[in-house]
């Protein structure tokens, strides 16, 4: 069988758009003379919908939309992933993430997905059904074993832990099945494309099934789509796969041999720099923006940025604003001329110190008996938010926040201050990964310049300032942080390897006493297995750790 994958990049919500984009995939097919192509997990409707589920109006215009799609359809199958409602009885919600297969000018088949994960960043029982039957459908000689993203995610001969009681899989192979295919949104996190080829691999030589696994490519808001659509032969061979952080359509045929496919996942740096690239891409895409604004400070997280931000705008669409203070080290300025001559990006120089010592000045009564502290250091950042969200405003820049996993998980990054913005573009990059990207974008010529790279991190809010007079060396704290915030680990565990309580407690409280600030962060793009947002849900008030 010849089966055309068609790896897309929907919009939430734009029926006609993802519409035509299913249509035009749809005529590649028949111009190609395959049996079958297949779309991603939700494509009509874009992946997650979250709340727009809800809206009776938005499901029907689903289902009409579904409809359109399926009149035009003739000999060559058409598999999409869609909501369906259906009105069984008046309890639950009804509503099913399915799978549609058309063909002949009409919806033939629909198979609805049965395993609702309900973990990380997904929130499927809040919206679906589970699936009351799993059947596999007889199409061109071939019993078509259909299922959608989770459903595959439950093999007992991979994992150790089951988060779920039913396979789909094996129902479908006990079925009679004879090709599988499994349509997916399943967001990016590095690390995940392996751990797929590995789960597939071992699943479709078991079975002794081909497979064809298409995945969505994209950004929604912090969710990162990677595609990599795979296509793997009954051995358990990885025939095909598609173009990482980018749209694709190839052609599998289940007949023909193909030499293995070997280049799967990058490093880390190469990867997590596509991903931002794709999702600061997709963000100003999808909703509207033209132009990138960045607080340029001569530190090496906003030169990442404003790198990144040129590689998702183009160079003459960004603009950096430098805001000096008495603080502000020459270094700061000279090292900024140079990325942005680097760059080729516009800049603005726009001193913070005239508005800060006012503010001071009308605040001397007000703070009267009370000596310097971090609220002078705040007010810094503050007057620099101002700036950034007044030429944000009326020149219509996209703000990108230059925090990162790191400063936000410890408080480090100034509330109403340097984390105004629209997007938290390296909110989920350690600091110590974030030196990765640099040397990763300079391996070819200096982009970062060098002096940005190794000087010593300081915000620059006091005389002679650097983060490590507050905080532990980044190695140290990063090891710490992800322990906690990846992996689940707790005091006693962390605190066994890190050899060092005071420091593992001073950080697990850190972070604790900082839910409050990451409440209020711009979304923060996903690059790991667990992004401050959604994703991450702990209470602001609570009293676990004292």
């Amino acid at each position: 069988m010849k089966i055309a994958v068609c790896q897309s990049n929907p919009i939430i919500g734009d029926l006609k758009g993802n519409k035509g984009k299913i249509l035009a995939g749809y005529k590649l097919a028949e111009k190609d003379k395959a049996d079958l192509i297949v779309f991603p997990e939700l494509f009509l409707c874009g992946y997650p919908p979250l709340d727009l589920v809800e809206k009776k109006e938005f499901r029907d215009a689903v289902r009409k939309a579904a409809e359109e799609i399926a009149a035009v359809t003739g000999e060559v199958g058409l598999i999409f992933g869609s909501i369906t409602e259906t009105f069984e009885d008046n309890i639950g919600t009804n509503v099913y993430n399915s799978a549609i297969l058309c063909f002949d000018g009409k919806i033939q088949f629909v198979q609805h997905k049965t395993l609702i994960p309900n973990y990380d960043v997904f929130d499927e029982v809040r919206y679906f059904e589970s699936a009351k039957e799993i059947s596999v459908f007889e199409f061109k000689g071939e019993k078509l074993g259909i299922s959608i993203c989770e459903d595959i995610w439950n093999d007992v001969d991979y994992w150790k832990h089951l988060r779920y009681s039913v396979d789909p899989i094996k129902k479908l192979f006990d079925g009679g099945a004879t090709v599988l295919i499994n349509i997916s949104a399943s967001p990016y996190a590095y690390g995940k494309r392996l751990e797929r080829l590995a789960m597939l691999s071992k699943l479709t030589s078991d079975d002794k099934l081909p497979l064809v696994y298409a995945c969505c490519v994209g950004a929604q808001t912090e969710l990162i789509f990677d595609g990599a659509s795979m296509c793997f032969d009954k051995t358990g061979k990885l025939c095909l796969i598609g173009k990482k952080f980018d749209e694709d359509y190839f052609v599998f045929d289940t007949d023909k041999e193909y030499e293995p496919v070997k280049e799967i996942e990058g490093s880390l740096a190469e990867e997590v720099t596509e991903a931002l690239v794709l999702g600061l891409k997709d963000y100003a895409r999808k909703t509207g923006f033209k132009k990138a604004l960045i607080g340029l400070s001569g530190g090496i997280d906003s030169a990442i940025v404003a790198y990144l931000a040129v590689k998702a705008f183009g160079s003459e669409n960004v603009h950096v604003v430098m805001m000096p203070s008495q603080y502000s080290s020459d270094g700061s300025i000279s090292d900024s001329e140079k990325l942005i001559a680097n760059l080729g990006i516009s800049s603005d120089t726009i001193s913070i110190q005239e508005v800060v010592d006012k503010t001071l000045e009308l605040l001397k009564d007000a703070f009267h008996g009370k000596g310097e502290d971090v609220t002078e250091e705040n007010l810094q950042s503050r007057v620099r938010g101002l700036y950034l969200m007044a030429m944000s405003n009326k020149h219509g820049y996209l703000l990108c926040t230059t925090g990162n996993k790191s400063e936000i998980a410890t408080g480090y990054a100034t509330l109403y201050g340097d984390m105004c913005g629209a997007l938290a573009v390296i909110g989920d990059v350690y600091k110590t990964q974030i030196y990765q990207l640099a040397n990763h974008i300079n391996k070819n010529k200096e982009i970062i310049p060098h002096e940005i790279i190794k000087k010593a991190p300081s915000a620059e809010l006091r005389p002679n300032q650097t983060d490590q007079d507050s905080l532990p060396p980044y190695d140290l704290l990063d090891t710490i942080l992800k322990m906690y915030l990846e992996e689940q680990k707790e005091f006693d565990e962390i605190s066994k390897k890190i050899g060092n309580e005071s420091i593992v407690k001073k950080v697990l409280r850190l972070v604790d006493l900082n839910e409050f600030k990451r409440k209020q962060t711009a979304p923060v793009l996903r690059v790991s297995t667990k992004a401050f947002g959604y994703g991450r849900r702990f209470p602001i008030v609570q009293g676990w750790r004292k």
